[in-house]
């Protein structure tokens, strides 16, 4: 075991993304690969530890790091030891992360919403610790939130805390992954921009749209969208 290292894992609604980072917080080894890729053929319990077997054959002479952290698109419980709901990705949902890995590689195993693990690394790299109140937004698969409170993260009596995507939109009925309808995720998220991308402006890349089309009206009602939730929190939080 080489304890100066974690791996970490942040599996998302289109890429499993990791990496070794060392006490200095400085990333090693990063490696990406598609999602769907990854479950295609397996369980996710079965792939997840695959895939961490696999990376560390090939990144890290087959030596095992002090711990594994994981980040997952979902809502976490409390102990922060299960992934009980993930609308963008199938079959994680009630499944007990922290135990299953422990299990297989015998050394800690510590899982989270990503988004919590985006919002204290830029706390970390932005010197954000002490503030009273950092509110994160997070636009990747859907739309991410994460709030620290005098540096500590708001979980709520479940865990679940921050769930900002899942707010219902007036007058909106569209399924949504989670199982209610109209959330404003549906309107305000990386899949509905990919959906515009395809319907809209096929002929240019997703990364070019706001240079080349940032006055079209589906654009700008794209951000506006983005807005409503975040001028909402801001007012919530003062």
């Amino acid at each position: 075991m080489d304890k100066n290292f974690v791996l970490g894992i942040e599996i998302g609604g289109t890429f499993i993304r990791a990496g070794l980072v060392d006490r200095s917080f400085e990333s090693f080894e990063f490696f990406k690969e598609k999602t769907s890729v990854l479950f295609e053929y397996q369980t996710i319990q079965d792939a997840l530890k695959s895939f961490i077997r696999n990376y560390l054959a090939r990144h890290f002479q087959g030596r095992l790091p002090a711990a594994i952290s994981v980040g997952f698109p979902s809502a976490v419980d409390k102990t922060r030891r299960v992934v009980m709901s993930t609308p963008n990705i199938k079959g994680l949902d009630n499944l007990p992360v922290a135990d299953i890995l422990e299990e297989a590689f015998n050394i800690p195993t510590f899982v989270n919403r990503d988004v919590n693990f985006l919002v204290l690394y830029d706390m970390h790299t932005n010197k954000l610790e002490h503030n009273a109140i950092v509110l994160g937004f997070y636009i990747g698969t859907g739309f991410g939130n994460a709030v620290s409170i005098n540096g500590k993260l708001l979980l709520g009596k479940n865990g679940a805390a921050a769930e900002l995507g899942h707010i219902p939109a007036f007058g909106q009925t569209q399924p949504c992954g989670c199982g209610n309808r109209g959330c404003i995720e549906h309107f305000a998220s990386g899949n509905y921009l990919v959906q515009l991308q395809q319907e809209r402006f096929p002929d240019t890349d997703i990364q070019d749209m706001f240079l080349c089309h940032r006055d079209k009206p589906e654009l700008i009602n794209f951000v506006d969208y983005l807005s409503l939730p975040i001028a909402t929190e801001i007012n919530i939080f003062d």
